[in-house]
């Protein structure tokens, strides 16, 4: 089956840019089936590579190589072992990581976390489902995890006329996923959990922000999800106070809290964030560090401003709150919201909260989630560590 691109089409896909748009699409050979491996030519005529094809996609064509390479099991496998020695030696001090970070590691689409002999896996569109034993054998078999569940619950497949998917996929899969992350012991119900189970990509803000702590410092997680960065203030002696409004997550951070030994210091509100941040100022509570963590608030490029709106308000109403020399941390896990509307919305929020702030650090997601130049998509996490002056 064959797709061919518009004249000048080919050359982002030629520069290793793995999606091609409705706009791209000059036509499609009839009875090509959601998700088929297509062979992608120009204009003219000349082969380009292989993708997945969907017609009625939001993104139609993922492109999977520039070869004209069979894409079977052993294509899959090469995929996976490129994918682990990219990240060998690059992720230190747990045994849990990103294996695969679809497009930024040539599989559109596939998304795997392992977590010591546990691998959660997401398959996001029609081509990753027709492919999905294909895939999951050789996630079995390069991984070497003993069990597997699938977690395949996210708008994507929406978006490709895919229903939900989730549940045990291989070995048996506890009640509990238990891993650990430096000298935290950490766990998640797999099922019940948000995602994959755990938020791997903020591993190294969470390190930075507990190197900051200081004897008898205070901590305020915003948008906690199950409280990473409170356990890891903890251990290192802060007061903690975590806000969310899941209850089963604050749950977690509750029993995670109880057997790292650290529940006297660990607090948690149930609630909306920025609800729960007026009735913390009402309080006139105090903290010395900060994080200000919100799922994705912009999923197209028309919510950016108000998930500017957003940053600025809450972020604002932290930095009421923080002392002069305190720290917070203020995270985006959203592609459409650039670095720079970032900076714009905390200028506004220091504004308003009539503090000063020097940016100490722009940092991106970590190693095992990795930005490839050619997929602008695939950077996503941004955050600043700023220091409040007053």
């Amino acid at each position: 089956m064959k797709v061919r691109l518009k004249a000048g089409r080919e050359r982002k896909i030629l520069g290793r840019y793995p999606f091609g748009h409705t706009g791209d699409i000059l036509d499609a050979e009839a009875g090509i089936g959601a998700g088929e491996v297509v062979d992608v030519h120009g204009e003219s005529g000349a082969f380009l590579g292989r993708g997945y094809f969907n017609a009625e996609g939001g993104t139609p064509l993922r492109m999977l190589t520039l070869q004209k390479e069979a894409i079977d099991a052993a294509f899959y496998r090469r995929r996976l072992e490129m994918a682990l020695q990219r990240r060998e030696g690059r992720i230190q001090d747990t045994n849990a990581q990103r294996v695969v970070h679809a497009e930024a590691d040539g599989l559109p689409g596939v998304v795997a976390d392992q977590f010591g002999e546990v691998l959660a896996v997401q398959l996001r569109n029609a081509g990753v489902e027709r492919h999905r034993d294909l895939i999951l054998g050789a996630l079995r078999e390069v991984t070497g995890a003993a069990h597997a569940f699938e977690r395949s619950d996210t708008s994507e497949r929406t978006k490709e006329s895919l229903a939900y998917k989730t549940g045990p996929l291989w070995g048996e899969v506890p009640e509990r996923v238990t891993f650990f992350e430096d000298d935290l012991e950490l766990f998640f119900s797999p099922l019940e959990a948000q995602k994959t189970g755990f938020f791997l990509d903020q591993r190294d803000n969470r390190r930075r922000m507990r190197s900051l702590i200081r004897a008898g410092d205070a901590l305020l997680d915003v948008y906690s999800y199950t409280g990473a960065f409170s356990l890891h203030a903890a251990l290192a002696g802060a007061k903690t106070l975590a806000i969310d409004k899941d209850a089963f997550a604050l749950g977690t951070l509750e029993r995670v809290a109880r057997a790292n030994k650290v529940e006297r210091l660990v607090g948690s509100r149930l609630g909306d964030a920025l609800e729960a941040l007026k009735g913390l100022e009402a309080e006139k509570r105090r903290f010395q560090l900060a994080v200000f963590d919100p799922p994705t608030l912009a999923k197209r490029k028309d919510d950016v401003p108000r998930a500017k709106r957003i940053f600025s308000e809450g972020t604002a109403s932290v930095m009421r709150m923080l002392d002069s020399g305190a720290h917070l941390l203020v995270s985006s896990c959203a592609h459409y919201l650039r670095v720079e509307e970032l900076l714009d919305a905390t200028r506004v929020a220091a504004g308003e909260a009539g503090v000063s702030a020097e940016v100490l650090d722009v940092t991106y997601q970590p190693a095992d989630h990795p930005w490839m130049l050619a997929v602008p998509e695939s950077l996503y996490l941004k955050s600043l560590l700023l220091r409040i002056e007053r």
